[in-house]
This record gives structure tokens, sequence and C-alpha cells, in this order.
């Protein structure tokens, strides 16, 4: 088979240390990758987005560039219509368009074009520019703090200046730049791309140090911050703080950060592996951290480990999906066959809109892919094509594990869990074979659109948009949240107030019910 089913990238952290990347990814959810595919997230994207320019584009030129973009869509992408009916979509289709009835910059055409495609409700398609224009915004100085997103408030992760200690982990952002808040994530939201109708996706998309690319691709360049925020205690704090680039907020060491990392370092330290395996009751409870289903040795090891909690008789495990963005299909599926001793049905379908798209000499297929496409799908009666099993192995039935592990399960979950972790969780929690806690998936219960996803340039802005071939539907029937993610049975939304005491509330509350 040509075609990858790995649907994953992770994308470089921005954070200071080591240990602050393992942080902002685990337990705050805030890097790695949020979505499967060879792709990074809008938010990483929007480190593509160009400064303020001089030129403009004309009204002509933008609507040739969304007629181009809508064709496009509605001709390849399978999902358009997963979550709104073909009328919904062309009202939304002419009332985004309205828009370009005057010059704009390259920058405020993305706006509207990014707003367009997150109308799809589909975390994997996105919008971002062109090449020459991230280093530009690399070297941008933009917004000096790493924040978390907590409903309506932005609170302070980490201040990447140098020396500043106004501002400190914990407090409460309430302005930038005269700018509220609650005004800058109003005008954001609609920009973020995100399955169905889930906001926690949304809210770790716009974390971390991407918050600042955000800003400065809905603002613009600044030398300068002024910051308005509120410490735990209630008290106003302002202070002016000066924009640091991509490369010194990397290595800038600002000591008011010291107690955060050493809290964090606590919670994080047992391991920096991309998958691995504890045991914090030797040997009835075991944790296995696992922050993307990738790797050429996942296979030996998930058979491994599966095979040390057989021979160990453990009694319960928590598997840490928080911040997983996904990974390859099947890595996915054959972990679930480890927590089941019974066949079972992973996806129940996958389509395609079309296996001869009228742009194929923009899309990148190969010789081997376009083949398997002729060959291994078959009519759709609702229109298009399905995939078989010869071009999907995911579409077989699934056999059990070697070692399938019976005993009581517990999956941690957040805003971060997507895509490849969003489909084990549906399938894992269809079977009733896990406890889940913490916050809903970013990636939509019943699949999304994904698979291979090539990228398309606009000819006039040099827009790019990703366009998902594949729409996954997963083997999940009978669930009640048809726009939804996987739900926790125990939701503990994250507070930065805990993670800075060294508390993991979601871990700390696995332990619990698996003693009980």
């Amino acid at each position: 088979m040509a075609a990858s089913n790995q649907r994953y990238l992770p994308k470089s952290s921005t954070s200071p240390t080591k240990l602050a990347r393992l942080f902002l990814l685990v337990i705050l959810g805030l890097g790695g990758a949020t979505a499967q595919g060879v792709f990074p997230s809008l938010a990483a994207q929007a480190a593509t987005a160009a400064p303020n320019k001089t030129f403009e584009l004309t009204p002509a030129e933008m609507q040739a560039d969304f007629d181009r973009m809508r064709a496009m869509l509605e001709e390849v992408h399978p999902g358009v219509y997963r979550y709104s009916t073909k009328a919904e979509m062309d009202r939304m289709f002419r009332a985004q368009r309205a828009k370009l009835n005057h010059s704009m910059t390259e920058q405020e055409f993305m706006m509207v074009a990014s707003e367009t495609v997150a109308n799809i409700r589909c975390g994997h398609t996105k919008v971002s520019l062109d090449d020459a224009t991230q280093a530009a915004m690399e070297s941008a100085r933009k917004l000096p703090l790493q924040v978390l997103v907590q409903g309506r408030r932005l609170m302070v992760v980490t201040n990447d200046t140098p020396d500043d200690r106004t501002i400190r982990p914990g407090m409460e952002v309430i302005e930038i730049n005269g700018h509220k808040v609650a005004d800058i994530l109003r005008r954001l939201r609609p920009q973020v791309s995100a399955d169905g109708d889930i906001e926690t996706g949304k809210a770790h998309d716009l974390g971390g140090g991407r918050f600042a690319q955000y800003y400065w691709l809905l603002f613009g360049d600044a030398d300068s911050f002024t910051i308005n925020a509120r410490d735990i205690d209630g008290s106003g704090v302002t202070a002016k703080l000066a924009g640091v680039t991509d490369a010194k907020r990397k290595t800038n060491r600002n000591p008011v950060n010291t107690v955060l990392l050493e809290n964090v370092g606590k919670l994080m330290n047992w391991t920096h592996d991309n998958q691995a395996l504890r045991f914090l009751k030797d040997p009835d409870v075991a944790e296995i951290r696992i922050r993307y289903f990738v790797g050429n040795d996942y296979p030996a090891w998930v058979e491994n480990t599966f095979k040390t909690l057989h021979e160990k008789g453990t009694k319960s495990l928590i598997i840490d999906l928080r911040g997983n963005g996904g990974g390859d299909d099947m890595y996915s599926a054959m972990f679930v066959s480890y927590l089941t001793d019974k066949p079972f049905r992973y996806y129940d379908r996958i389509h395609v809109n079309t296996i001869d798209p009228s742009f194929k000499d923009q899309l990148g297929w190969s010789a081997d892919f376009d083949r398997d496409l002729h060959e291994y799908t078959m009519p759709d009666p609702a229109g298009g094509y399905l995939l078989t099993d010869k071009m999907h192995p995911g579409l077989a039935e699934q056999s059990p594990g070697k070692y399938p592990f019976l005993g009581k399960v517990f999956i941690l979950i957040d805003g971060g869990s997507f895509s490849g972790a969003a489909d084990v969780c549906a399938v894992v929690h269809h079977l009733k074979r896990a406890t889940f806690i913490g916050e809903e998936t970013a990636g939509g219960y019943y699949g999304n659109n994904s698979g291979s996803m090539p990228t398309v340039t606009l000819p006039n802005s040099k827009l790019r948009i990703r366009l998902p071939l594949y729409e996954y539907w997963n083997a999940v029937p009978g669930y009640a949240g048809l726009r939804r993610g996987t739900l926790p049975d125990h939701e503990v939304p994250l507070r930065l107030t805990s993670v800075l005491r060294g508390v993991d509330e979601s871990l700390d509350l696995a332990l619990k019910l698996a003693g009980d």
C-alpha cells in the first residue's frame, strides 16, 4: 500500500528548557502536535504568517483565491458537510466572501480564510502562509509570555524575558497593549480549527508560546508589551516587557520561573521517552505514558510492556494520553488490542470524495498512491468512494493483543488528546474498557478528516491550504455526542495553581480510584 497511515508530525516547542518543554507537552498540553497528519497545527502555522506589508491584495485577487479555495474544498475535502448542511455551508461561504470588498494585506486576508476553514469544524484543515514569512515571524519580537487559556481567562505559565520579575507564573493577564483579553480571545477563537463543537482543543492550540504567534498575526509587530495582570491575591500589576524572538525565548532563563520548573520537575522527571512504563505501586498499579503513536520500536515496546504487566499480575493501569496528538493509525489500533481479549472493529468506514480530482497535479500524489486509490476503493452508495481493507488494514476486524490487560484501566485525557489518540479513547470507551479522567478529548468521538493531506497554494495570496482526503468513521455506534469528543467520567479541569504546587490532580485521582 503506497499511502502512509501515519497522521502525525511533532512541532518544535517554544519552552525555555527541556524540562519546560516536557511540562508544556504533557501536564499543560501546550506543546507538541495537536492533530494527526503530516502538518503543524494552525497555531504553529501562525508562525508562518507575514508581518505587516506595504502591498495589499485587491478585492478581485482575494475573491479569485477564495473561489479557488472553496472549489477545492468542495471537490476534495470529504468532511465539508460532516457537521453542517450544504445550505448552511453555502451561506457561510457567501458571508465570508462578502468581506472581501476592499483591499487587504495578506495578513488580513489570512484571517478571513482561516475563519472560513475553521467553520468546516475540522481540526486537520489548516491555512498557512509561504515559507519566506516564517523566518520573518521567528525573528520578530513577540509577546514574552507563555500562557494557558482557562475559559475566558489567560493565565501566565512562564515569563520569557531575561529577568523581569513583575509578571510571574500563576498571574492572570487582563490587558495587553490596551487590548482586553476577552476581546483578544473573542477575535482569535474563530480562527482556530477544531473538530465539531469541541472547545478544549481550541484552548490547547491557543496556549503556550503559540499565543504570542497568534497575537502577532492579529496585531503585527510590537517592540514592547504593556501587560496589566492580576496577582493570585487579587492585586493589580502593570509591567512593560520587551518583546522576544523565538531564539531568545528558548535561551532566556528568567529566575521568576524557577519555582514553577522545580515543581513541574517533581511531576515530570521520570521519563523523557516517547513511550514509557513505570510502577506506581509495584506490582499492583502501573502507568503508561505515550506522547505519540510512532517509532520503529513501538510494536516491540507495546508487546514487551503488556507482557511485563501480565507476568507481574498488575491489577490497575493508568494510561496518560494528555497532549498526545496521534500517530500511525495501526499503532493506535494495536494499542487498543492490548486492552481487550475479544476481536473488535476499529474503523467502521473511510470515505473519499473523489479518486480523480481536477487538480491532481497540485496534490503531489505518487503513481503508487493513485493506483491504489483506483484499485482498492469501491463506490460509496452515498456518493464518492469507500476505502477497502486492502487500502487500509484498520478497516478489517482487529484481533486482541498477545498479552491483553484485563484489569482496571484509567485514561488521562485533555484538549491535546487529538486525532489517533482521540480514536483510541473513543474505541476503548465504546468497548467499556476504561474510566476517563481530565478534559474532553480534542478529537471527535466518531472520527475525523485526515489521512493523506496534501497542501495546495493559492495563486495570488500564496496562502496554502491543507486538504484532508480521508473521512474516518470510528466503529463506535451508540454515542450521543455526534459533534463531541470523548467526555471524561471524572472531569478534572487543569488548574495552574495545582501545577505550580507540583500537584497532578488527574493522576492523583486515578491513583485513588485504582486503590478503591
